[in-house]
């Protein structure tokens, strides 16, 4: 696999200097973040952060599928905060926060990560308390599967500008985008973070097939300079 090389390297000399750093107190580390920032890792956010960007002049709130610990959740509302605070978008947050756990048969290999990427819920609402984000983040606990057409049906209004797919796995991913495919705006982007990932193949192999469905309301965006998100759709009609 492309970088794996590189990514052990980098992953063990970083497991040895924070031996060698020692405990430290957590914001001391946290408020110098991108002295330690891995390059991949900051090249996604500033990947995402740009495709966020390109959809604030787009109608609809603002959706993640699978949020594990919420850093990127946290970092799509603390964005709006600082841009649009007075405008009316909502990030919602989809995760059963009890990690990998609905497998496929076009999910592959994938099966053997049962379980992981299980996030902290109580971790998550003391952070946005925290930051005074409890009015921009709204979150849906549970499967995918099992809470997204609840809260569509109780509010048939509901729209998005923004979703973002990391869910890894074939069947909430096409749930996602065949239930969102009619609330998301024109110029609004389903974003995909392990698309054409052989690790993953579920959620790519979705993506796929809803093209080769509605491709003609869609564009493919090459997402530059980042491994992930590996690529994008925007609505280009209704």
């Amino acid at each position: 696999m492309k970088f794996a090389s590189e990514d052990r390297r980098y992953i063990d000399q970083r497991k040895e200097y924070s031996t060698n750093a020692g405990k430290r107190e957590i914001w001391t580390t946290v408020d110098h973040w991108p002295l330690y920032v891995g390059i991949s890792n900051l090249a996604r956010y500033m990947a995402i952060g740009d495709l966020l960007r390109s959809t604030y002049g787009v109608p609809g709130h603002v959706a993640e599928f699978g949020s594990w610990r919420g850093s990127n959740l946290m970092f799509m509302a603390k964005m709006l905060k600082i841009h649009d605070h007075m405008g009316s978008k909502v990030v919602h947050c989809f995760d059963s926060f009890e990690g990998l756990t609905t497998f496929v048969k076009e999910d592959g290999e994938a099966d053997s990560s049962q379980g992981a990427y299980a996030g902290s819920y109580e971790e998550l609402e003391a952070m946005i308390e925290l930051y005074q984000l409890q009015d921009n983040i709204e979150i849906h606990k549970g499967l995918i599967q099992e809470t997204l057409l609840p809260l569509l049906d109780k509010n048939p209004a509901l729209t998005f500008s923004f979703v973002y797919c990391d869910t890894d796995l074939f069947e909430p991913t096409k749930i996602i985008l065949e239930s969102l495919h009619t609330r998301l705006a024109k110029g609004g982007v389903f974003v995909f973070d392990e698309w054409n990932d052989a690790r993953w193949p579920g959620e790519g192999i979705a993506a796929n097939e809803f093209m080769k469905r509605f491709g003609d309301y869609y564009e493919m965006v090459h997402v530059p300079n980042t491994r992930q998100p590996s690529m994008a759709i925007r609505k280009i009609r209704y």
